[in-house]
């Protein structure tokens, strides 16, 4: 009970020293409304709401299913409402867009309208209340301006009043930043990681000319792009991560400064996360250090393996109803892809886990676990960076404390760590791996006909195998701790073939015969003519300028 006493006394002083991250002025995305609103749903329920509604700038009804109260007098009561509000019934196209800008497109003759234009002769409606059984937009998260609402009097009593509100200008922050330079997508037509697009809750995600593209109006915020992302092209800026890591660190230097014991760091998110632990923290441990996010899917693996590194015993994620279910999914998986990490580390009990309400209520300390030194962590590093620092400290006190080491970690398929390993009897070294490769992991020899892997720079992104004209490179997931992982290592290499006029070496010898054998047949390389695919580019064009000069009437052929 007196350590108890004193891990109360350390959380208070270390949560009024180390001071949440300042949200300093970040970008903002705007709306503009003026209040042109469709209703959508049963024509009774459609006519019933927009009598309520005052305030709106126009009002347009659109009939997506039959009518859901049959009773005569509520049915006449339901006709006589709005009898001149603009009313529509026909087939629906799509929908899309965000508040103040909604697209809806609706069938006609075989033809698709707009159904702002046939209703206001507006290009877009500003905001939409849909009363529909199946809403209008399927995704986790809805866009902004729309309002769904079935089967729920009290709910639609809220929205009607306050409907009027979301008339003028609204910002909020641009959640993220995007670096598609360093984007493991794409590359010369081929498609590799899709990780931000499986998991966006809010369709705010799509892929345009190969390049990753996140709509700023769409987005919510809710963290699980830069979390799923290998690389750190997308990036969480409410805020950094570097900032979250310098709070982690801040928070447990002074709570063990206090003589807590057995810290335990809880990220959780700002608003339900936040209500369900205030409501319940006077009841809980004095090693529970709660750290707030501003989504909790905004924290991934590189701040759970650095706060453990940083001297916490246990990371606990505060799941909570309201987490969009895709998030829920996704964190569960990447923690097991970081317990992988962890078990393979020699560190015994659970370090890592997502907890609900009701595992906080019953949650008791766990037996004294080993933690660490300090991290001298730079924060302002790439999010691989930061995870493989964390990694290789964590190996390293993990040795010496058992006198055990590991040089590489089996991890689940999927985990973006892994090796690529070439069938030599196939590889020609044409290189189309080397050119899609994002993170050049892969490099060729310059003037040698050679492949070089670096294990630390891979993604496991498949560009390289989907490129590979000869299918011969394999992906496995893993993860190589010892000093091999960060350097080139040599995965084939043959000998180059000499052109056959200057002794130049131009290509690998595999290739060169491997043209040879498939155009052998080929009227454009017949005769002396097939000698051409044994030149360099500069000898094979001085023999076909001669051969053209020589005979003339060749010239014809081309």
């Amino acid at each position: 009970m007196r350590q108890e006493q004193i891990n109360r006394d350390a959380r208070r002083q270390a949560r009024q020293q180390a001071l949440p991250p300042l949200s300093l002025a970040s970008a903002t995305v705007s709306y503009n409304t003026q209040g042109h609103l469709l209703i959508a749903g049963a024509e009774d329920q459609i006519r019933l709401a927009a009598a309520q509604l005052k305030g709106m700038a126009s009002i347009t009804l659109y009939v997506t299913q039959a009518v859901q109260n049959s009773d005569e007098v509520q049915l006449q009561n339901a006709l006589a409402a709005v009898p001149d509000m603009p009313l529509f019934r026909m087939p629906l196209h799509s929908v899309k867009g965000f508040m103040g800008q909604f697209e809806v497109q609706v069938a006609i003759n075989g033809q698709y309208a707009s159904l702002s234009q046939l209703a206001q002769h507006r290009t877009r409606f500003d905001l939409i209340l849909d009363l529909s059984e199946r809403p209008l937009f399927h995704s986790e998260l809805a866009p902004a301006g729309y309002f769904h609402c079935h089967g729920d009097p009290d709910q639609l009593a809220q929205l009607l009043q306050q409907l009027p509100d979301y008339i003028g200008q609204f910002e909020k922050p641009r959640y993220f930043r995007i670096n598609n330079d360093i984007c493991a997508h794409s590359g010369r037509g081929q498609t590799g990681c899709t990780r931000c697009l499986d998991v966006c809750p809010a369709d705010a995600i799509s892929s345009i000319r190969q390049l990753i593209n996140i709509d700023p109006h769409l987005c919510h915020g809710a963290g699980g792009c830069s979390t799923a992302c290998p690389t750190g092209a997308i990036s969480y800026a409410l805020p950094q991560p570097s900032r979250i890591i310098d709070q982690i660190r801040d928070l447990l230097q002074a709570y063990y400064d206090a003589d807590g014991s057995d810290a335990v760091i809880v990220l959780h998110d700002r608003e339900a996360g936040r209500q369900l632990l205030e409501s319940q923290f006077e009841q809980l441990p004095g090693n529970l250090l709660p750290v707030e996010l501003e989504e909790l899917a905004a924290a991934g693996q590189e701040i759970w393996l650095a706060a453990l590194a940083m001297g916490a015993s246990q990371v606990l994620l505060l799941d909570t109803p309201q987490q969009p279910a895709s998030m829920r999914a996704l964190l569960q998986r990447e923690i097991c892809i970081t317990r992988a990490m962890l078990e393979g580390l020699n560190l015994a009990g659970i370090r890592l886990s997502l907890i609900d309400s009701t595992d906080l209520s019953l949650w008791q300390p766990p037996e004294s676990a080993a933690r660490f030194h300090s991290l001298a962590l730079n924060p302002a590093a790439a999010k691989r960076d930061t995870l493989l620092s964390a990694l290789d400290q964590l190996a390293a006190q993990t040795a010496t404390q058992t006198k055990q080491s590991r040089d590489v970690l089996a991890l689940p398929a999927g985990a973006p760590f892994g090796q690529v390993s070439i069938d030599r009897s196939r590889c020609t070294l044409c290189v189309s791996c080397v050119a899609v490769c994002p993170t050049q992991a892969l490099t060729d020899g310059g003037e040698t006909p050679a492949l070089f892997f670096t294990e630390r720079n891979c993604v496991q992104c498949g560009l390289c195998d989907a490129a590979c004209p000869e299918d011969a490179i394999e992906l496995q997931a893993r993860l190589r701790l010892d000093p091999l992982r960060d350097q080139p290592l040599q995965l084939h290499q043959e000998p180059a073939f000499e052109c056959l006029s200057c002794s130049k070496p131009f290509a690998p010898r595999s290739t060169v015969e491997k043209m040879l054998d498939k155009l052998a047949g080929h009227p454009m390389f017949q005769g002396e003519a097939l000698n051409r695919l044994k030149m360099c580019e500069d000898c094979r064009v001085q023999d076909i300028y001669q051969d053209l000069t020589a005979h003339p009437e060749k010239q014809l052929e081309i």
